[in-house]
């Protein structure tokens, strides 16, 4: 019950200030941060791993320190809060700050993947079938890709070009338009750097009809998997090609600064070893639960000089809660908290996702090894995991005779479309909470849980000493329970 009440206390927002999320806390406060176990583990390896990468003449990103240190201070209020207070009832709330990280926070990462999902569902993907394409890469070029942002996209053009002339030769559209969202996702279920691509393309093209002069959608003929092993065959060669062109020869891939740290942790991740301490450049520990067994390739997957291609999902058109369940899929974050658990000797335990071909069911992991892991996952500023192309992409000349966002009702009254027209350029690209919440537990939490009133905001406190003394006041006056009177001091 009690991990129910931290799921719920994750996904409840009603505010937003400044650009911050804002977290509905029930009574006067409760601890709700990502993860107590993420957030202690990492508060107390933080300064133990800086002073070993001191020792070692190595240094960490400020773009890395600014993540860690949001990340420690997500959901604290003393950092700040709104006040939400219910007019009947005289209920107190408070509502803290997310740390809006993109690196490994499982609340703000949760908060994305709603967001993302019910965005692209509502907004962008028209009522077409669509596939998925996971596009991996060779090891090698997953430590490079982790490094250097603009390959990634690179790599990603050219296996989306290869894959629309597929749809076109599939529904014999030479002119043909598609489109596509794609998450570059740097994880994999080991918490290891695992850079690759998950493509959700609609399942066809959009032409011109010959017959009736109209724009429209022509579904793609059946793929099998004889078009998949063609396919990465192409994307494989073009791939290899580019990058020799780049100059990013096999012999040049780990030349990077030595005293940048970054680059060894990718290193170590990407093999799966450690990085520092005694066990420095051993391989993590596994626990094996079955006998290994031959790994052999689902249907519609093929894979060719260490690039793989899979894309056997396809969601129907009619399939509108399939499609948004594949969108939170592919926008997920890199740790779900019910994988990391506590073992013995101050060893962390972190579960696959799915068991290896070989038997490993879970990984048993150092206090160190973890914070190596999370530190190298956290992406460089400026480059983005969300990518549209096609008729998707921003400049499209198509998008708005296909996007569902720009498909309104036709407004007789000047001034009501003046309205509308105001209303929508104001409209935020960030759905809030509690829309959420109803859309994915049937749960109106802008409701009070005492009277059944709305919630109103009083204040928003932002950072000490304010927060400090509302909260000691809060105390003080019997309204709720506050937060551990060490944390206030």
């Amino acid at each position: 019950m009690d991990e129910w009440w931290l799921v719920v206390a994750d996904c409840l927002a009603v505010f937003y200030w400044h650009k911050a999320c804002l977290w509905l806390v029930v009574d006067v406060f409760v601890d709700h941060r990502p993860s107590r176990l993420l957030g202690q583990l990492v508060k107390s390896a933080w300064l133990p791993f800086q002073e070993k990468l001191e020792a070692g003449g190595l240094y960490v990103p400020r773009f890395v320190e600014k993540e860690v240190e949001k990340f420690l201070c997500c959901g604290d209020p003393v950092e700040g809060f709104a006040w939400l207070k219910c007019q009947q009832c005289e209920t107190h709330e408070l509502v803290t700050f997310s740390c809006k990280g993109r690196g490994f926070c499982p609340s703000c990462g949760g908060r994305r993947m709603s967001t993302f999902a019910a965005r692209w569902v509502d907004e962008v993907f028209p009522r077409v079938p669509v596939r998925q394409f996971v596009l991996t890469v060779p090891w090698a070029n997953r430590w490079l890709l982790a490094r250097k942002p603009q390959l990634a996209k690179g790599l990603l053009a050219i296996g989306l070009r290869e894959i629309q002339r597929l749809m076109r030769k599939k529904t014999r559209r030479k002119s043909g338009k598609g489109g596509s969202v794609t998450v570059i996702q740097r994880f994999g279920s080991a918490l290891n750097i695992n850079v690759h691509f998950h493509a959700l393309v609609i399942d066809g093209v959009y032409d011109i009809d010959d017959r009736t002069g109209q724009f429209r959608f022509f579904r793609a003929k059946p793929i099998g998997t004889e078009d998949v092993e063609a396919l990465i065959l192409r994307i494989a060669q073009h791939c290899e090609r580019w990058l020799g062109k780049k100059g990013f020869g096999k012999a040049d891939l780990f030349a990077e600064d030595t005293e940048n740290a970054l680059p060894f942790l990718h290193g170590a991740s990407v093999m799966g070893r450690t990085a520092l301490g005694k066990r420095g450049g051993f391989r993590v520990r596994r626990v094996q639960t079955f006998a290994g067994k031959e790994y052999k390739l689902p249907p519609k997957c093929a894979s060719c000089r260490g690039y793989s291609l899979h894309a056997g999902v396809v969601i129907s058109r009619k399939d509108r809660v399939g499609l948004e369940r594949l969108c939170r899929y592919i926008a997920r974050p890199p740790l779900a908290q019910e994988r990391l658990e506590k073992g013995l000797e101050g060893t962390y335990k972190l579960t696959l996702k799915t068991p290896w071909s070989d038997g490993t069911s879970s990984l048993l992991l150092s206090r160190m090894e973890v914070m190596e892991r999370l530190v190298a996952l956290i992406p460089p500023p400026r480059a983005n995991q969300v990518l549209y192309h096609g008729i998707f992409a921003p400049r499209s000349k198509y998008r708005r005779s296909i996007l569902p966002m720009y498909k309104q009702k036709k407004v007789l009254n000047p001034e009501i479309l003046r309205l509308t027209k105001k209303e929508k350029s104001e409209k935020s690209r960030w759905v809030l909470w509690a829309e959420l919440m109803k859309r994915v537990f049937s749960a109106d939490v802008c409701v009070c849980r005492n009277c059944g009133g709305r919630m109103e905001l009083r204040a928003v406190v932002i950072r000490p000493p304010a927060t400090v003394k509302v909260l000691k006041a809060l105390v003080g006056e019997g309204l709720g329970r506050g937060p551990p009177r060490h944390e206030l001091e």
